[in-house]
């Protein structure tokens, strides 16, 4: 389950800054381009020239806030108060120049400052962005005076007087709304939380399970590694017998059969304890044939086994294929293992196990010939706790953890059971990591 980092507030309000740089950039632009057109072809206003001065002004100190905001950025450092009032007063000023130019009270730019007010909304506290409304106001008023565009009206003022009270609206709605989604966000960032907490502890369970099955697995090797240990332990036992009836008998070549005794317990130990061993599954590039190998070098210490015809149908040019080998290790043993229990009481017992690679996907399969699985169960077998073995024989987590160990590493794993029989199960893999199209994320069991 992939994890989701929390925007943090000063990383959204830098946000917030960059997006209102960017649109600076634009209206600026527009400013320049606009005032120059009329200048030249409409003659619309008599000062187009000088809002053509003002607009690259505009761009200038646009350039200066961005200038700031980019390290900002980058150091993740909090934006100031100050740093706010410098991004939101020039531009008041400027549009309440504009629109005193452009038909004051009846200026088209006048809807522009409720755009502005949400930005001051959503950039400062609720009693600061009340302020901007009302430096905003007071900007407005002054240059409609000073440009000599004050309406003379009764109408013309109370439509004044209207575009300020809709500027404080819009400064209460936006902040109602901001609210609203602050608290939604805050919410949201505890169930995320909380979520975390619960995935890193279901991974410590899945982990635990993992390492409960791989003891439940020695635990049913137990008599067969005994046998495996005794064997070279009584040829041990027997040659320093030997040696010490009689000092001549101790010679190199004695010498020597004892070390390789010795070397095959400490194979034997070794096996043990890396199959044993709590594993954080790492990426390899290994030829398949050893993986399968090596889950067969597990096997061969149940006693079971040795009744039953085991058949390698190995690809003859062992290819190598990018996977976690321990896991899948892990998932053969298993499967091996299952397919032992279904050869009990079974005459001429056989489990078949192989492999191949078509492109960019490889195949291993494990067959036996014993009674196969139900029709109504075949489609049971990867749920949790479902068996079909009797009471104290398993736990019913074996092929659910097999299932999700193979699914982490981008495949998949498939049964069959034709009638009569026996049973059949795939695993589908992809050969390297760059051909998967999946979560890496750890799954639920």
């Amino acid at each position: 389950m992939a994890e989701t980092k929390p925007i943090q507030p000063n990383r959204l309000m830098i946000n917030h800054l960059r997006w209102l740089v960017g649109l600076r950039w634009v209206a600026g632009s527009a400013v320049v381009v606009g005032s120059l057109l009329d200048a030249v072809w409409f003659h619309l206003h008599d000062g187009a020239l000088v809002m053509t001065g003002l607009g690259l002004v505009i761009l200038a100190y646009n350039a200066v806030l961005r200038l700031r905001v980019r390290p900002m950025a980058r150091s993740h450092e909090a934006a100031g108060g100050i740093t706010i009032w410098l991004h939101i007063l020039p531009d008041l000023a400027c549009l309440a120049v504009l629109t005193s130019w452009t038909g004051g009270a009846h200026s088209p730019l006048l809807g522009f400052f409720v755009f502005h007010m949400v930005f001051t909304s959503m950039l400062l506290t609720p009693v600061q962005a009340y302020g901007g409304a009302a430096a905003a106001a007071v900007m407005l008023t002054l240059c409609i005076e000073l440009a000599g565009n004050w309406p003379q009206t009764r109408n013309g003022r109370l439509e004044l007087v209207g575009w300020i009270v809709t500027l404080l609206l819009t400064i209460y709605l936006t902040n109602r709304i901001t609210s609203a989604l602050r608290r939604h966000r805050a919410r949201l960032m505890a169930r995320n939380r909380r979520n975390r907490v619960l995935v890193k502890a279901l991974r410590r369970q899945q982990h635990a399970m993992i390492q409960q099955e791989k003891m439940v697995g020695l635990g049913q090797m137990a008599a067969g590694v005994a046998h495996e240990v005794s064997n070279p332990l009584a040829s041990m036992d027997g040659v320093l017998q030997l040696m010490q009836r009689n000092e001549r008998h101790i010679k190199p070549e004695n010498l020597d059969a004892l070390r390789e005794q010795v070397q095959r317990i400490k194979q034997i130990v070794r096996l043990l304890t890396d199959f044993a061993h709590p594993t954080d599954y790492q990426w390899e590039r290994v030829p398949i044939n050893s993986v399968v190998e090596s889950a067969l070098q597990m096997v061969r210490f149940d006693h079971r086994q040795r009744a039953v015809t085991i058949i390698k149908e190995l690809a003859p040019d062992d290819p190598v294929i990018e996977v976690q080998s321990h896991a899948l290790q892990q998932v053969l043993t298993n499967l091996l293992f299952n397919a032992l229990d279904a050869l009990d009481n079974v005459p001429e017992p056989r489990l078949t196990i192989g492999t191949a690679c078509d492109g960019q996907e490889c195949r291993i399969w494990v067959g036996d010939n014993g009674p196969g699985i139900d029709p109504k169960h075949l489609g049971r077998v990867f749920e949790p706790f479902f068996t079909t073995k009797p009471v104290g024989k398993g736990t019913g987590l074996g092929l659910a953890i097999c299932y999700n160990l193979i699914r982490n590493q981008g495949g998949r794993i498939d049964f069959t059971s034709p009638a009569g029989q026996g049973a059949t199960a795939t695993i589908f893999l992809p050969k390297s990591r760059n051909a998967q199209n999946h979560n890496t994320s750890t799954p639920s069991i």
